[in-house]
């Protein structure tokens, strides 16, 4: 295993690419992300002692997610080749435990990622955020800029008055029965 310097912005993999090995970060963070619906969207930062990677290259799956140096960082690189052997002389037990768990964080991921039904879920979603905005206001944020963001804020409710209308409108032709099901639809 080598320790390799990665300078800040280098991508390391990119979703959807083979994985040829597993890192684990000695000095340095690694960002996490994934692109859906045109979006990327953060997933993690990886910092010193944290290993990642690795699910592409145990169960040979496309990488989920694009790695990339967030600031200069020393990495150990572990080959597949090492990787296989690990896993090769695992417990059986503790072999299964494993493909549980990647595959279950497989599914976290997968379900935070945005799939909006409609039109109508996604103005809504629009909606959650600008009152996570509306509720970072109420914060104790930087005089600097509270102002332009109160102001942007407020310019954005007959935006979303506007997109919510016309998504009701059209709400009988927009939805998508392959996407999420909604939170009442879910089992209780």
């Amino acid at each position: 295993m080598d320790v390799v310097s990665f300078p800040k912005g280098k991508v390391l993999f990119k979703q959807g690419e083979g994985g040829d090995a597993a890192y684990i970060v000695n000095s340095g963070a690694v960002g996490l992300y994934r692109e859906a619906q045109g979006r990327k969207i953060p997933l993690a930062t990886v910092r010193k002692g944290e290993l990642f990677g690795e699910m592409a290259v145990i169960d040979g799956s496309p990488r989920m997610a694009t790695a990339f140096a967030l600031e200069d960082s020393k990495l150990t690189v572990i080959p597949i080749d090492t990787m296989v052997d690990k896993m090769k002389k695992a417990d059986p037990f503790i072999k299964a435990m494993i493909h549980m768990l990647m595959n279950n964080l497989r599914s976290v991921h997968d379900s935070h990622t945005p799939k909006s039904r409609s039109l109508i879920d996604a103005v809504n979603s629009l909606a959650r955020q600008c009152d996570i905005v509306g509720r970072l206001l109420q914060g104790d944020l930087p005089p600097t800029f509270r102002p332009d963001l109160e102001k942007k804020l407020k310019a954005l409710d007959p935006v979303l008055k506007d997109l919510r209308r016309i998504a009701m409108v059209h709400r009988e032709d927009d939805r998508r029965e392959d996407a999420m099901p909604t939170e009442g639809e879910l089992p209780h």
